[in-house]
Parts: structure tokens; sequence; C-alpha cells
């Protein structure tokens, strides 16, 4: 890199990008040496770009490379997301992301340009789930070579509230979990016409916490029963784009062994004699393979209106629940934290414990108390 007067008085600053070429004029060698220091800085930090690249390159262009990516290798480049997340992504930047920012160049999208785009939302959740995901792809961008930062990235950048919840979490006691399950058999649209299948689904699934896609696509050579009855939870039948799809993986991305309670055990075994391995344990009346939007509008939350008719302290949940209800009902009985994850499905007992503290909280105030009772109990031996 050199800087050099020109025959016209100004300085010319000569250097390199990529191994190309680039230089830029000034009117004195005051402004040239600012450059150079500043392009200095620049190697240094590993942030010298062509940014022309950034000024030819349209956002969609980016998109069509970072989805594919995420479809191939996943956005950590360690495996395949699943079409699920896929889908979820192609939703966002469909409806939220392509109107605005669709033929705009990567160097055109400033601070100011995103900070406009965020005012425009009205709902917290939608203005969250689409700034999150072109925060992404620019930080894409950025790993890329096609831009120096990321412009989403910023401390002013304008307020993206967490979504409050809309609801609590909720679990069921044992007998809470009972009643639901009758009624979800015997009521409502079952009333007089008991369908046990549904019955069992819900008992199921408020004692191995079992997932709804992992239900729903539970094939019988899934479960061992015995002395030790069991579940190898391998796969799960999702929804893409409106389309039921059998996956051969779960969330984990790999098979977990979950425990099934006796009672359960046994009508589950009588429920699924005669079935062939690859069929599906739990479908509709017809046969058909169960949805979670259907279920839930036409069978679980009727069911739990009725439950609460009967029971005032009967929680308002929803399906997922199933799963807090199947971890504080193994909680209470004494099971340990690897136990818990199995049910929950977590990678790593860690999870386990963030997402569920505060019952192992409670556990762990019974566990000091029982402690306390035992040293209150004990008695000195006398010297011999």
């Amino acid at each position: 890199m050199a800087i050099n007067k020109l025959p016209n008085g100004k300085y010319r600053h000569d250097y390199r990008v990529d191994g190309k070429r680039r230089y830029k004029q000034f009117r004195t060698k005051a402004e040239a040496l600012a450059h150079e220091l500043q392009i200095n800085s620049a190697k240094a930090g590993g942030t010298l770009l062509d940014t022309r690249q950034a000024s030819k390159t349209r956002l969609h262009d980016l998109y069509l490379e970072w989805v594919e990516r995420i479809e191939r290798v996943g956005a950590k480049g360690q495996r395949p997301a699943s079409p699920v997340t896929v889908a979820g992504y192609r939703r966002v930047y469909e409806k939220h992301i392509r109107p605005d920012f669709e033929y705009r160049t990567l160097a055109s999208i400033s601070l100011p340009v995103i900070n406009e785009w965020l005012k425009a939302f009205t709902a917290d959740d939608a203005r969250q789930r689409a700034y999150r995901q072109l925060e992404r792809m620019l930080q894409f961008a950025v790993d890329s070579g096609y831009l120096a930062s990321n412009p989403a990235r910023n401390a002013t950048i304008n307020h993206v509230p967490t979504p409050v919840p809309v609801r609590e979490p909720a679990a069921l006691t044992a007998v809470q979990l009972r009643a639901l399950a009758d009624q979800v058999a015997s009521g409502g649209r079952y009333a007089g016409a008991s369908h046990d299948a549904y019955r069992l689904l819900i008992l199921f699934a408020g004692t191995t916490g079992l997932r709804w896609s992992e239900i729903s696509g539970l094939r019988r050579d899934a479960l061992t029963f015995g002395a030790n009855p069991q579940v190898v939870v391998r796969t799960t039948l999702v929804p893409v784009d409106g389309r039921l799809q059998f996956r051969e993986t779960t969330k984990g991305r790999k098979p977990r062994t979950v425990p099934i309670p006796r009672s359960v055990a046994i009508d589950l075994e009588a429920h699924v004699r005669g079935m062939a391995p690859e069929s599906l344990v739990f479908t509709s009346p017809s046969g058909a393979e169960l949805r979670s939007s259907n279920f839930a509008r036409r069978i679980l939350h009727p069911a739990v209106q009725r439950c609460q008719a009967l029971d005032a302290d009967f929680a308002k949940i929803v399906f997922h629940d199933l799963r807090r209800t199947a971890v504080t009902l193994a909680v209470s009985a004494g099971a340990n934290v690897k136990v818990v994850q199995q049910i929950a499905g977590h990678s790593s007992a860690v999870t386990t414990l963030d997402v569920y503290a505060q019952l192992f909280a409670d556990d762990a105030q019974a566990s000091a108390r029982a402690v306390d009772a035992l040293l209150s109990a004990a008695v000195k031996q006398p010297d011999l």
C-alpha cells in the first residue's frame, strides 16, 4: 500500500481488498493518511471487505443462500434443520420481511431503515420473530463476507420486547388427570359412545411426557411391555405447510427411552394387541392420523371446560401442559433429575433443571425437611 501525490495536486491511497487492488483520492495528504490508518485497523480487526459486493447483492438473494444452508446443515452447520423449522422461516420471510426488503441491497439496509420497519408492527410476537430472523440473515451476510457489521445488532435498535406469555404453564394432579381422561373419552361428542383410546392417550401423555408429535407418530413396535414397560421414542408426525409428514427422528435427534407406569401399560398393552408393528398406536375413531389442531379444538378444550365446571381448581391447560404434568408427578414421586430428563426429552439435565427449577426447589425443601426429621429422631449412642 502506498500514498502518492498526483499531478493535479491530490493524493491517492493505493491498497488491496481480498487480493484486489483498490485506490481512493483525497484533497490532502492528511486525509489520505487517515484513510490508510482506517484500512490498516480494519485489516487488523478482520473487517476489511469489498463493500461493493454488498451494494450489488439483494436481500432476497441472501435469503435464498441462507435458507438453503439452514435446510442443508442448519444454522450452526452441524445438522439439517427440521422441515417444521424451515417452513416457519419461510412463512416469516414471506409475510414480514420480503414485502419491505426483497429488492433492497444489503448495503442499503441501515439502522434507520430497520427501525422504521419495526414501527409498522402492531403485535409484539410478530415483531420479535421477524426481527430475530432478519438479524440472523444479516449475521449470515457478515459471516459470508458481504457486510462488515450487522446493522440489526445495535444498542439503539427500536425496542423489540419479549412477548408477555398469554398464560402460565400449568400441571394437573393425578386425580385431575384421570378426570380429564374420562371427560375426553366419554363426554362431549362421545357422550354415550365412549372412545377409550382417547382416555388412554391422555393418561399416556400425562405420565410419560411425550410431545404431541411423538404421540401422534408413535408406532406399535416402539412399545415394550412385561416387568419394565417402556416406550422408545424415535418417530414423530409433524405438519409441514398443512401436510403431515413422518420423521424418523425426534426433536432431540436421537431416540430416548421413557418408562410407562404399570397401570397405564396394562391398558396400553390391551389396546395394541393384534396391531402390526408399523401401525400407529393412536388414531381418530375412523383410523386417520391425528392432527393437533383438530384434537385440541374438538376434544381437549371442550373436555377441559367440562372439568372446570366440576372442579374450580382445574387449570385451563393446553396439550403441552401434559408434559409438565408428567414431570410434576415424577418429581412428586421422588424421581431424580436424570429420570425427569428422560421424561422431558431434554438433551441435558441442566436444561431440565432450568425449565423445571421451581419443582426441584420444592423437592429440595422436602428433602431438607426429611433430613431434619432423621437428625431429630437420632439418639446418641452411649459410650462403650
